[in-house]
């Protein structure tokens, strides 16, 4: 029999903890499901098909909700919400915790009971939502819900929340140590609420001690040493202003992000919020409040990175990301960097590495526009990182009529090094900006071996000093290849009258070919004498000698010799 008691016992209770843990976990659904209710209700009107859809909701969980229980009960603690002692919800952060927006103003309990009627349920969202917009020294939240008069929402507060009598400070000592011990909690029409589950017994304090801290002058009343002077009312006023009403427009991106998650399949319902975004985004730049911006950029940034989402979401995200990324938003960062860029330097910098493949052409066209070396030098960043897998949406951009950005295009290439690089640039050889020639040339010098074919007609450039830089680039790169273009420059009619520093680079160019061919030519233009611009044809002799020693052309004549005798002596021994 005891056993069968004991059994019994046991049964109950598992089914008591099955009970009871069924019932947390339907508390903790309804709770996300009406804290994301309230924060649609801060943002859209009664009647707006969105916010619509989400009390719609919240009326079908609390109807399924009441199906199994008779109510809805919440202690409020100062972080947390607790149900039969469980935490149900928790949220350190004091702008977005639900728990502190009710422990704030008092309320310690709140409770739902079976037959809630759903206008109730509405009425109580509303004062939510003015609450945040009162006056804190002049009205609460506890006042808004106490005239609402709920027939099934009730709530408990703490007591000194619901005096309206008295004197705003203590009339004498012992009336101040009785307002600061504990009372407990006051229900509508209750006297004892039980104990706060987060704040423990305060301790009296001794008269004497209150006196000591207190510090009276001589003749001094308890009145008049807690008297505030109207400069100490005025900064208590402006940081409860602070306090209490934060940055709106983080929490209002927050808010949207969050509604943004749980929309259903209704496509209008996601245009309007991409909507909403690009105005969002478009006013922040208009603004030049780039970190404004870079907010709600890495916020979804971090949504879509982290959460498993669905495809309309994962597409609604995207598009609005592409709004950061387009013509006109570029154009408004751009006007921030040319105006207060200083001021928000790091903001547009995080901007420009959060940007997506759509920004290159926009990126590119303000390149093009910029005179600070700094914001040139950012730009020219973000769109190497954004092309480094693919150069072909900055090939356009290589035949601009401005010199300045296609010279900045080339360098961008350079950096780059894509292997498809040399066939977009042949048509730069002959541009008529010798600066565009110029980095073209640096451009096919990083290349190397692919681009020697254009290199080679570098050495034809109409101005010195590019071909003076062009010869000993082409040796490097093209090798014995290279020695038969620079040799029929070096022997052409016109090469002689040309300077002495280019004469002295492209001999210098045939030589570190390596190539023992150009030995004989070398030697030839190094012994010939002319009398005809002889301190022109000096210079020649004097290149070619130089060549020559940089060849080690008389050690290798002198091994050559030594190798002819000894194959003559050989042969001499056969016969």
């Amino acid at each position: 029999m005891e056993k069968m008691v004991s059994k019994v016992i046991e049964v109950t209770k598992d089914l008591e903890d099955e009970l009871e843990e069924k019932s947390i976990k339907a508390t903790r659904a309804l709770i996300q499901s009406f804290l994301q209710t309230i924060k649609a209700f801060r943002i859209y009107e009664v009647n707006h098909p969105i916010l619509l859809k989400f009390l719609e909701r919240l009326k079908k969980d609390f109807d399924h909700y009441f199906e199994e229980f008779d109510s809805f009960p919440l202690l409020v603690g100062e972080h947390r919400l607790f149900y039969r002692g469980k935490v149900v919800y928790e949220n350190q952060d004091l702008k977005e915790s639900l728990a502190f927006f009710f422990y704030k103003d008092g309320i310690r309990e709140i409770k739902f009971i079976r037959g809630l009627e759903f206008k109730e349920v509405v009425d109580f969202l509303q004062v939510i939502r003015k609450s945040e917009f009162v006056n804190r020294l002049e009205d609460d939240l506890v006042t808004l819900l106490w005239e609402k008069d709920f027939s099934h929402i009730t709530f408990g507060t703490v007591d000194e929340f619901l005096e309206t009598e008295g004197h705003s400070i203590p009339a004498n000592e012992e009336e101040l140590i009785e307002r600061l011990e504990w009372r407990g909690l006051s229900r509508q029409g209750e006297d004892d609420a039980g104990p706060d589950p987060e704040k423990e017994e305060t301790p009296s304090l001794s008269i004497e001690g209150l006196k000591q801290a207190l510090n009276l002058s001589p003749g001094q009343s308890l009145i008049q040493a807690c008297q505030l002077t109207p400069d100490e009312l005025s900064e208590i006023n402006r940081e409860v202003e602070q306090e209490y009403q934060p940055d709106y427009i983080y929490l209002l991106i927050d808010n949207l992000i969050e509604i943004l998650l749980h929309l259903g399949e209704d496509l209008d319902a996601y245009e309007n919020m991409i909507s909403y975004f690009e105005r969002t985004i478009n006013s922040f730049l208009e603004k030049k409040e780039v970190r404004k911006a870079v907010a709600v950029l890495k916020r979804l940034n971090e949504k879509i990175e982290t959460m498993v989402l669905k495809d309309k979401q994962i597409f609604a995200i995207r598009r609005i990301l592409d709004t950061f990324s387009g013509a006109q938003g570029i154009e408004l960062l751009g006007e921030a960097m040319k105006g207060n860029g200083e001021n928000e330097s790091e903001a547009i910098l995080q901007y420009l590495r959060l940007l997506t493949q759509k920004a290159v052409e926009p990126l590119c066209i303000l390149l093009g526009t910029l005179e600070s070396g700094k914001w040139r030098k950012a730009v020219c960043d973000a769109l190497e990182d954004l092309c480094r897998g693919e150069i072909k949406p900055l090939i356009p951009f290589l035949s601009d009529a401005n010199s300045f950005l296609v010279c900045h295009i080339l360098y961008l290439l350079g950096r780059i090094a894509h292997p498809s690089t040399v066939k977009y640039v042949g048509s730069l050889v002959s541009h008529p900006d010798p600066k565009v020639r110029e980095e073209t040339l640096q451009l096919l010098r990083r290349i190397g071996e692919p681009a020697k074919d254009l290199l080679e007609k570098f050495l034809k450039d109409p101005l010195p000093k590019i071909r003076t830089k062009t010869a000993p680039i082409f040796a490097k790169v093209a090798r014995e290849r290279a020695v038969q273009p620079l040799q029929s420059i070096i022997l052409s009619e016109d090469f002689l009258r040309r300077d002495y520093e280019e004469k002295a680079s492209f001999f210098k160019a045939l030589g570190e070919t390596g190539s023992d061919e150009v030995i004989p030519v070398l030697k030839k233009i190094a012994k010939k004498r002319k009398w005809f611009r002889r301190g022109k044809w000096e210079e020649m002799r004097l290149c070619a000698q130089n060549t020559l020693k940089l060849l080690g052309a008389d050690e290798r004549s002198s091994l050559w010799g030594k190798k002819e005798q000894k194959l003559k002596q050989i042969e001499r021994s056969i016969h």
